[in-house]
């Protein structure tokens, strides 16, 4: 029997308002930092797309240098850079220079002038 009245007064002491507040005030905090911990996650996750897009953009760049590479690593790949960056020819070739039209220049003409307003344009009202 004795077993019996201390059950009752546990279940007192938990439905109890003070007992109340305190689980209100835990589950509060807890709360915060579940929101604290889902605000990083999200953060991590952005950082990780960004992250992902970036190497992605170094690998597409590592495959432009290796075929840049492969390209200059042998002599017609060098002779043509050398032809496009630097007017260079061989020994008995001879060199072109092809020009573009220059375009007209266009004459500008300064605007015309419309007369002065009348200064006195305000004795109309009077």
């Amino acid at each position: 029997m004795l077993e019996f009245y201390q059950q009752k007064s546990l279940r007192s002491y938990l439905r109890s308002p003070l007992a109340l507040i305190l689980l209100g005030i835990i589950c509060v905090l807890l709360a915060r930092v579940v929101y604290a911990r889902y605000s990083i996650e999200r953060e991590m996750a952005a950082r990780q797309l960004q992250s992902e897009t970036e190497f992605q953009a170094l690998i597409d760049r590592k495959k432009q240098l290796e075929e840049k590479v492969k390209y200059l690593s042998n002599d017609r790949g060098i002779e043509a850079e050398m032809r496009r960056n630097f007017d260079v020819a061989r020994a008995g070739e001879k060199v072109v220079i092809i020009l573009d039209k220059k375009e007209e220049e266009h004459k500008i003409e300064p605007l015309t002038r419309t007369p002065p307003a009348d200064p006195n344009w305000y004795q109309f009202w009077r």
